[in-house]
């Protein structure tokens, strides 16, 4: 859903007068007189689909792009990578023995409600165990159809680089917008409002070097709320 206000403004650009109408409306509803040349969007939310502003985008795409026109950004891929939480791990270990006693089912208790959905926060590039994966892979948003992302599903296998305590997959995107222009938000990065989401998994696997962990991801539409996703991941 796309509103703005309506006006119209006069921009000078090497002293040529050029004339910008905004229309109110979404963009699912508006009409326009004649197609565009490009489309310009950030619709990108948290693990790349939250919110589901793409569909809009592509909507208009459908409606109003002309069969040469651009799309900018005009790809988007979603990153998958195997992380630790020691933090969250020593915290809860500490139920174990707290002052003598064992509350180890006051911290299964904790854990549960503190994993029960993904959590957006940004991850150090210290917590990653393994090599990141790409988990969708959407290359060309000019061809993407609309509904092409209310369901996805991805096979991962994660060898590990070290020892550690595995505690869920942090996703993240990038988009890109041709000519190797491309917008990161990976822990590597500079920090973004995006950060980065976490699927924790409610446990703590101990892990080796050089061990594989199988994961299958789901990302699926919310049918109740279309604006969210319900993301599942699944160790095998």
């Amino acid at each position: 859903m796309i509103q703005v206000s309506q006006r119209e403004a006069v921009l000078a650009c090497d002293h040529s007068p050029v004339q910008v109408t905004i229309l109110t409306g979404r963009v699912e509803d508006i009409t326009l007189p004649n197609k565009m040349d490009i489309i310009i969007s950030e619709w990108m939310g948290f693990y790349l689909l939250h919110e589901s502003m793409l569909e809009s985008v592509l909507i208009a795409r459908d409606r109003f792009l002309r069969a040469q026109g651009r799309m900018l950004p005009c790809s988007a891929r979603i990153w998958a990578a195997l992380v630790e939480a020691e933090d969250l791990r020593l915290d809860m270990a500490n139920y174990e023995d707290f002052l003598g006693l064992d509350l180890r089912l006051v911290g299964e208790q904790q854990l549960a409600a503190r994993t029960a959905e993904p959590r957006v926060e940004e991850v150090h590039g210290r917590r990653i165990l393994a090599e990141p994966l790409v988990a969708v892979d959407l290359t060309d948003l000019h061809q993407l159809r609309v509904e092409g992302t209310r369901n996805l599903e991805a096979q991962l296998s994660f060898r590990t680089w070290r020892q550690g305590y595995a505690a869920g997959i942090a996703f993240w995107f990038d988009v890109g917008f041709g000519r190797d222009v491309i917008l990161k938000t990976d822990p590597g990065s500079p920090p973004t409002h995006w950060k980065q989401t976490v699927v924790y998994f409610g446990a703590f696997p101990a892990v080796e070097s050089g061990d594989v962990l199988e994961a299958n991801v789901v990302l699926k539409q919310s049918e109740e709320n279309p604006r969210q996703y319900n993301i599942s991941v699944e160790t095998l």
